[in-house]
């Protein structure tokens, strides 16, 4: 069953009461963001953040949307942005509030403008993958540097590592296991992460290749972009999702991907990463998500 149509004002009061509903455990730099000139615009996007950081990544890059003319949707991923940098309260997030929370994202921005285009990085990258597949509704999907897989575990063995990861006790882990919360990242990220919302992650990108071996993906234009420098991902399932999406629509689809030599790292939208080269990025992006007018958008 496709989404409710919602109206614009219907459209902004559900946004308006979802920032209102932030709990006072979120920082003020990582509540949901929403950038509106008063009526729908020709564009609007929906910008989702990655794992373990908040809406406050995407904040740059809103911005000069916004100021570009778009009207611009940053939510926040469940139980995201927190104050309290070790928190466990999103060891429980499962795949399918992974695909809600982005689905819903898209639904209530869709009356926000003509042409909608929803941006996805790294975890949220599979969310808009799935997206991708599933909503006809959107305009355009922008898939960066998706997270089907972790870098250096073979395809085949996705499913069974999937299955034992959300069996096994959850345990955290650091993201840098030697400097642990002391490591240089943006003040709004977590510094480790669960291993139950891995298996998650993985099950839900497993479902989408599943959906794309057999049916031709359903939003109107797709971009992935990706990094030979990337060391979280595996690019190589990446490349299988493209390939399948290519072979039923081959025109619907364009790529990108950064050189080994440009040395852009997994998360590079970020401005406060300090490995961040984001006046080098920024523009390519915005290139890739202004290459095809509105217009020319479903």
């Amino acid at each position: 069953m496709p989404p409710k149509t919602l109206t614009y004002a219907e459209a902004m009061s559900a946004l308006e009461k979802e920032i209102a509903s932030t709990p006072d455990s979120v920082r003020e730099d990582s509540r949901p963001v929403v950038l509106s000139h008063g009526a729908p615009t020709e564009r609007v996007y929906v910008l989702l953040h990655g794992l373990s950081n908040s809406p406050a990544q995407f904040g740059k890059l809103g911005h000069i949307l916004y100021e570009r003319g778009a009207n611009v949707v940053i939510p926040r991923m469940p139980h995201h942005g927190e104050k309290d940098r070790l928190t466990d309260s999103w060891k429980g997030i499962t795949a399918q509030e992974f695909a809600d929370s982005a689905s819903l994202a898209a639904t209530l921005a869709r009356p926000l403008g003509k042409h909608l285009t929803v941006v996805g990085l790294s975890v949220n990258g599979t969310c808009a993958a799935f997206l991708a597949q599933t909503r006809s509704d959107i305009d355009q999907v922008v898939v960066l540097a998706p997270f089907l897989g972790p870098k250096g575990l073979p395809e085949w063995l996705l499913t069974p590592t999937a299955r034992l990861l959300v069996t096994l006790p959850n345990v955290f882990l650091w993201w840098n296991p030697q400097l642990k919360d002391q490591a240089p990242a943006p003040p709004q990220t977590y510094p480790r992460f669960p291993t139950h919302v891995i298996g998650q992650v993985i099950v839900l990108g497993q479902s989408i290749m599943r959906s794309a071996a057999t049916e031709p993906p359903k939003a109107g234009r797709i971009v992935v972009v990706m990094t030979e420098a990337d060391k979280a991902v595996n690019n190589a399932v990446n490349e299988h999702l493209i390939a399948l999406w290519k072979a039923k629509r081959p025109d619907a689809v364009i790529t990108h991907v950064f050189s080994k030599e440009e040395n852009i790292m997994h998360d590079f939208i970020d401005p406060a990463q300090v490995y961040q080269k984001t006046d080098f990025v920024y523009p390519i992006l915005l290139g890739l998500m202004e290459s095809a007018p509105a217009s020319n958008l479903q």
